[in-house]
């Protein structure tokens, strides 16, 4: 088994550091004043300001619209006519019987991005305070960090952390033992959030289970807030940081053969980092070239859902998973903290899947070629 790799303290005062200097900066403005030009980009006080992915969300949502309406919009007509029907929906907002005054814009100090937009004028939690919090948390439950990372452009603090004492085991899979641990993660306008954090000893992948049941979200520092999340954080502690149902997931996804929509997701998560050689950690291209022999050399989204890989759901995860804890000491790579954190992230999303593409498919129990060779009932009926 691997040995997991702690931060050292010096690491931990760099990165603590660098965690307060990302402060969100946050300003109240009417919203009338605020123009979309994009989805990247609005106007303020005729100043041009990048905008991120987020941020274009929390608008859509503030104003009522769906990110798939504003999709298809798009496509029905263009982007430029897209920014003007937002503008409208924002301006009938602030008319005189509209129900919105103000917005709050989210700045990242680093990036210069607007990284949310939210109706309300206290947004989030600081970093001085996510970090206060964790700290006390860390201590006291004798956690050590993995990972710890600050983006650079979203302004997302996550913070991976295991307590070595905390191990289990997955029944009906050999091999496969865990410790548990803690993901925190602040993010500037959605607030504090803990989650399931496991790590497999066989290889010391690190996984974060966003989707976890254990998961919560710290909003505001009222009260009945931090009540609530040092509950759910005790009996996460309580279940030996082991997530509800994670043994069953690991023995869904060990015996379920990952399609190729779930594998391409996964290799496009790592191939920005070190290009075709992500077939050593998702031999994506081995099994694409398996379909093009077999003629299919330009498959949908729902082709490439109903195709069938050579590798399980587990062994994609894990081979994401693997690249983001080990990946800077094999290969030459352009991975950042912030990268491997956010990969973890991702690996656990497919992981938590409610349903893997080809978990409930029902297995062919007649010969490939029975279309052939048998007689088609209806079709002689005349």
């Amino acid at each position: 088994m691997s040995q997991i790799i702690t931060l050292g303290s010096n690491v931990i005062e760099q990165r603590k550091e660098q965690t307060l200097n990302a402060q969100s900066l946050r300003k109240v403005v009417p919203f009338r004043d605020i123009n979309i030009v994009n989805e990247k980009t609005l106007e303020y006080n005729g100043h041009l300001l990048n905008m991120t992915t987020t941020a274009f969300k929390n608008l859509l949502g503030i104003i009522g619209m769906s990110q798939n309406f504003s999709n298809k919009f798009e496509k029905l007509f263009n982007a430029e006519a897209k920014a003007q029907f937002i503008n409208r929906m924002k301006d009938a907002m602030t008319s005189n019987r509209g129900s919105l005054n103000e917005v709050t814009l989210v700045v990242n100090p680093i990036s210069k991005n607007i990284v949310g937009i939210s109706n309300k004028t206290s947004v989030g939690i600081s970093n001085g305070q996510f970090l206060q919090m964790t700290e006390d948390i860390i201590n006291k439950q004798g956690l050590d960090v993995t990972n710890w990372s600050t983006d650079p452009i979203s302004g997302i603090v996550t913070i991976n952390t295991f307590n070595e004492n905390a191990k289990f085991e997955v029944g009906g899979v050999e091999n496969e033992v865990f410790t548990g641990g803690v993901t925190f993660k602040n993010t500037p306008t959605a607030g504090m959030q803990v989650l399931p954090y496991v790590n497999r000893l066989w290889c010391a992948n690190g996984l974060t289970t966003s989707v976890a049941e254990e998961s919560h979200t710290l909003y505001s520092l009222d009260k009945d807030n931090i009540d609530k999340f040092f509950n759910n954080l005790d009996t996460l502690r309580k279940n030996n940081y082991a997530p509800a149902g994670f043994g069953d997931r690991v023995r869904t996804a060990s015996n379920t053969r990952a399609s190729l929509l779930e594998m391409r997701n996964a290799y496009n998560q790592i191939h920005p980092h070190i290009g075709v050689k992500a077939e050593s950690w998702i031999p994506l291209n081995e099994n694409m070239a398996k379909y093009e022999a077999a003629g299919f050399t330009e498959m949908t989204a729902d082709q490439l859902r109903g195709a069938k890989t050579n590798q399980s759901v587990w062994s994609v995860v894990n081979g994401l998973t693997h690249f983001a804890t080990h990946s800077q000491n094999l290969v030459d790579t352009n991975m950042t903290s912030s990268n491997e954190t956010d990969m973890m992230i991702k690996a656990g999303t497919m992981f938590g899947k409610k349903v893997y593409d080809n978990e409930n498919m029902m297995p062919d129990v007649f010969d490939t070629n029975i279309l052939n060779n048998t007689i088609q009932t209806g079709a002689l009926l005349n």
